[in-house]
């Protein structure tokens, strides 16, 4: 499988293998007073470390054909009604094939396939995770079809046609597999210059999943 085929499959497994719920940004975006936990998953070659709230669960995990997914969501949330999501992936082999940056422009580049409003594509300064490079990127989109509406036996007319995402995603070359680490949110639509997540705000977006290791 290639890379582009491999980042089709992350944007899949983000915007529509779950559900939609209405809650609001604000308290998610600022809040870093969360009590966390650490938790620790071998991904293929490698372990990866990060934090959770206290009150988050894993929902969802899976692997296939060289990809690994785990999705962990908040303690009253499930797969169908997401606000905020955690969800670390790992890429069996890619590392020497891709270099991070250019496994995001690609991510991105099918995420605007699925958009139907304005895509946010923000940089930030590439760092390293325990020697690893590292590349990270705000990533959203304004508005999109809420196509859950005609997979889910739902009341058309309390579910809004379409939704928002922006999350906050750090792709990470390992000895040998990649792995993407990132933590959106879902919502009503907003415009781009109110976006919940941006460069000054997104340290302390990530501050309950940080610090995170690779070993």
């Amino acid at each position: 499988m290639n890379a582009s085929q491999l980042s089709r499959r992350v944007i899949c497994s983000v915007l529509f293998c779950c559900g939609f719920s209405v809650n609001a940004y604000a308290s998610e975006a600022t809040d870093s007073s969360f009590n966390k936990t650490p938790k620790l998953l071998p991904i293929f070659s490698q372990k990866l470390s990060f934090f959770l709230p206290n009150d988050w669960k894993l929902a969802y995990t899976h692997l296939e054909d060289g990809m690994f997914s785990a999705e962990f969501l908040p303690q009253s949330e499930g797969l169908h009604n997401w606000s905020s999501m955690v969800c670390i992936q790992g890429f069996e082999g890619l590392s020497a094939n891709i270099a991070p940056e250019e496994f995001l422009d690609t991510m991105v580049d099918t995420y605007r396939e699925s958009c139907s409003g304005e895509v946010i594509y923000q940089r930030v300064d590439d760092e390293y995770i325990n020697g690893y490079q590292t590349a990270s990127a705000i990533i959203g989109c304004t508005q999109m079809p809420n196509s859950h509406l005609n997979e889910l036996q739902i009341d058309f007319y309390s579910e809004p046609p379409h939704l928002s995402e922006i999350g906050f995603y750090t792709a990470v070359s390992g000895e040998r597999d990649l792995y993407l680490i990132h933590k959106s949110l879902r919502g009503a639509e907003f415009k781009a210059i109110t976006a919940p997540i941006e460069k000054t705000n997104y340290r302390e977006f990530m501050s309950t999943v940080s610090p995170i290791n690779l070993n």
